[in-house]
């Protein structure tokens, strides 16, 4: 094939292309020697380009990667066996799923809620397979920062590692908004700091319409990350603990929610789906965002147990985990919940309180705002 940059101009050619063809050369030299390192970094003042140039051609090596990988295997903390991985990935994912987004999904499609979920699972499952592939092949830590850093260049890298701070700050505020909102309804109190001035719970300063400076879950976020700093051998066995109590929580709701069956869901299409596949839709867009937190495992690469091996079998369980226990207490709850066209929200504890069951709404309460 013809490159350019391999012909040597004619000594007509101006003194601008001559100069061009010799910062071409200055540039493919130095990339090729920076290439024996680890990452590839091209010296200062050998590019000619922009600095988003510079770091599209700058990329993380395999090797480096691969010897970043063994250097924290050798490192002598604790290290997470795939029951520590899954307790992680699942912990972190049917919290907000099962207590929060199950009342929301079953007014926007019915009982038909369940498919949503199963349809969001698929959705995850796509991105869930490259997740497992390059967690296999590039065993490190850093997720998706590093699998782009790699593949892509450092800009794409810096990118994604943007998108996933968000990702889990935001997600990571909204639980913290969200527990807090169950212990200001338990105890009805509102220590927060409405925006339009108004005395909360009123409209625009409520749990629907959530415009308010929230200190509580501030301070509960800052308990966490209090937690984190402990290290692994304190940080796992908390999560463990949280864990197996989220999903013994998870199986009073499912099995507690089933006996009290109501009506007929199964009676007609329309029965299962009201909204039809409009309405299935709009809560596959919702209940999406009960799988967030399944890539955390990505993120405990280097503090996992031959990572090359686990990571994938952690992510497949997280996957499998999350939807299995997320669909079967949407389906308890579309049990006990009949559809009707001018229902809102309804947790479980609403839904315990309405079969006047009050000691199982205020245990689910409780339990929530412990392991929420």
């Amino acid at each position: 094939s013809f490159r350019p940059h391999s012909v040597r101009p004619a000594p007509w050619v101006f003194p601008a292309a001559r100069r061009l063809w010799a910062g071409r050369r200055r540039f493919a030299a130095a990339a090729a020697l920076a290439a024996m390192d680890g990452t590839m970094k091209v010296k200062k003042g050998a590019t000619e380009g922009s600095l988003i140039r510079r770091m599209a051609l700058n990329r993380k090596t395999l090797k480096a990667i691969l010897e970043e990988s063994e250097r924290d295997q050798d490192a002598s903390d604790s290290k997470l066996s795939l029951v520590d991985l899954l307790a992680i990935g699942i912990g972190s994912t049917i919290g907000s799923g099962v207590f929060v987004l199950t009342g929301k999904g079953l007014p926007m499609a019915g009982p038909a809620a369940v498919v949503a979920w199963i349809c969001a699972g698929i959705v995850c499952l796509l991105s869930s397979t490259a997740y497992m592939e390059l967690s296999a092949r590039l065993p490190t830590k850093g997720s998706c920062y590093v699998f782009s850093y790699h593949g892509l260049g450092e800009v794409c890298s810096v990118i994604g590692a943007v998108c996933l701070t968000m990702e889990y700050g935001i997600s990571g505020a909204g639980v913290a908004r969200s527990w807090s909102g169950t212990f200001f309804a338990m105890t009805g109190n509102w220590w927060v700091l409405c925006y339009n001035g108004g005395t909360p719970p009123e409209a625009g300063c409520n749990g629907d319409d959530d415009f308010y400076i929230d200190p509580l879950a501030g301070l509960m976020v800052a308990l966490c990350t209090f937690v984190v700093t402990l290290g692994t051998d304190m940080g796992k066995v908390v999560i463990n603990v949280f864990t197996c109590a989220k999903v013994g929580l998870v199986a009073f709701l499912i099995v507690a929610g089933l006996s009290l069956w109501t009506g007929n869901m199964f009676e007609s299409a329309s029965t299962f789906a009201p909204k039809g596949f409009s309405g299935i839709l709009n809560a596959t867009s919702v209940l999406f965002f009960g799988f967030i937190g399944f890539d955390e495992v990505c993120c405990m690469a280097s503090k996992a147990k031959d990572p090359a091996k686990t990571m994938p079998k952690a992510l497949a369980g997280t996957l499998l985990g999350a939807a299995v226990l997320s669909g079967l207490a949407q389906f308890a709850l579309a049990a006990m919940v009949p559809y009707s066209e001018d229902m809102r929200s309804t947790p479980f504890e609403q839904a315990f309180a309405s079969h006047g069951l009050p000691w199982a709404k205020w245990f689910v309460t409780v339990a929530e705002l412990s392991l929420l």
